[in-house]
């Protein structure tokens, strides 16, 4: 049987692994962090980033290829 210090440990891991693929920064992680101290009742916080843009001009005409990453922390029941 697994402790659950050891499994905790294997999902912070796993979530910390998925943020980062995603794409979510440093910076929007104490956003929400701030966020939540600030407000430690507020049912939900979001944050929204733009993380990578492109923009190609070409005759006229603009292309923008824009990522954005957007967290959102919610209390659940």
């Amino acid at each position: 049987m697994q402790m659950h210090k050891e499994k905790y440990e294997e999902l912070l891991r796993r979530f910390s692994q998925e943020l980062h693929e995603v794409g979510v920064t440093g910076s929007l992680r104490d956003l929400i962090t701030d966020q939540c101290e600030r407000t430690p009742n507020v049912a939900s916080a979001t944050v929204d980033e733009v993380t990578d843009r492109f923009t190609y001009r070409h005759e006229g005409y603009m292309i923008e290829a824009v990522r954005m990453v957007k967290l959102v922390v919610k209390k659940c029941k």
